[in-house]
């Protein structure tokens, strides 16, 4: 087994042996070893990245800032997810999972866990709300650290409420720093097994989001799109090109931003909620707009590709978002 770079080595016997036990249970025998990156083997250079693997998760950090919390198994949410999503600084902007007592609402806890990929209707299956569920496989490859990013690949299984797998969805996950904002791009590929997946138009299909409890519009926050339009109200059920959902925190504008790739299947409808929710949604065009229901299908042995980028800050009030930057990095997958 490849040792653990310097940035992952316990300072300890017991974080040592801690680890150890973790590697033993690594899905399906998948080598837990974090690959660091370097342009030239012979110089290598210390990734200011950091990988901290607990069971069934990932703590993912910059300069020894726990920037969230990769979660590929877990018992509530059936699916994969980024939890606790910090700033470069520490400041948190998606709500607590699991919700605290006495400071969030509670709706939705083993749905809206912070970041993720859901899907209300995959042939005729709910993998938005639990009732069926997107199931870890494997590691494609060793999680690696280079100099400016963090990169992991999955394989997971698309399985149906009795227990069987419909389809597979490859997905990866480069998390990179952009001005004074993090960037991470997911992408998803579905694929039909020797059955077509045919997904349906609801509301509840896509790329989620649930901002800070402080920072939702209810509590003093921003919805702003693309075009200009601002608040739940104005934005829910329109296409954009990307959604930012921030709030004036301390003299610093904070906040989470949404912007699916343009070359996905088709520009995005959005479903905003003034509570914190943002869905960046494909296949909702009756569910938006009250028109014909968007039937997207997949033959069999085929595969679609969706992508997204979500980029989240800290910054002064009168500085503008990279939207360039990050709209190259999404649409280049880097």
């Amino acid at each position: 087994m490849t040792p653990f770079p310097r940035s992952l080595q316990a300072t300890n016997f017991l974080a040592i042996a801690a680890i150890a036990a973790i590697l033993v249970y690594w899905p399906l025998g998948c080598c837990m070893s974090i690959a660091q990156e370097t342009s030239d083997p012979s110089k290598p250079t210390a990734s200011p990245w950091s990988i901290e693997p607990q069971a069934g998760k990932l703590i993912l950090k910059h300069r020894g800032v726990a920037l969230t919390v990769f979660h590929y198994q877990d018992d509530q949410c059936l699916r994969p997810f980024f939890s606790n999503v910090r700033t470069l600084s520490g400041t948190q902007v998606t709500r607590n999972h699991p919700p605290i007592p006495g400071v969030d609402p509670d709706d939705h806890a083993d749905m809206h866990c912070g970041i993720w990929l859901g899907f209300g209707d995959i042939d005729g299956h709910d993998f938005w709300r639990n009732k069926a569920r997107i199931r870890h496989r494997r590691f494609l490859s060793e999680p690696t650290l280079e100099a400016d990013r963090i990169g992991i690949s999955s394989e997971d299984e698309l399985i149906d409420p009795q227990g069987k797998s419909i389809g597979s969805l490859e997905q990866t996950y480069r998390l990179t720093r952009i001005d004074s904002g993090c960037l991470l791009v997911w992408q998803g590929v579905f694929k039909a097994g020797s059955e077509p997946l045919v997904f349906g138009d609801q509301e509840e299909m896509g790329l989620g989001v649930r901002v800070a409890t402080s920072m939702t519009e209810k509590n003093g926050g921003r919805i702003l799109s693309s075009d200009g339009k601002t608040g739940a109200k104005e934005t829910w059920g329109k296409k954009a090109q990307w959604i930012d959902y921030s709030k004036t925190l301390d003299r610093k504008r904070t906040g989470i931003l949404l912007m699916p790739d343009q070359n996905n299947l088709q520009s995005s409808w959005f479903h905003n909620r003034d509570y914190g929710l943002m869905v960046a949604n494909y296949f909702g065009n009756q569910a938006f707009t009250g028109g014909k229901p968007s039937v997207i299908r997949i033959e069999p042995n085929r595969s679609m590709t969706l992508r997204y980028g979500i980029y989240w800050y800290e910054s002064a009030v009168e500085e503008d978002l990279p939207i360039e930057k990050i709209r190259v990095a999404v649409e280049s997958n880097r």
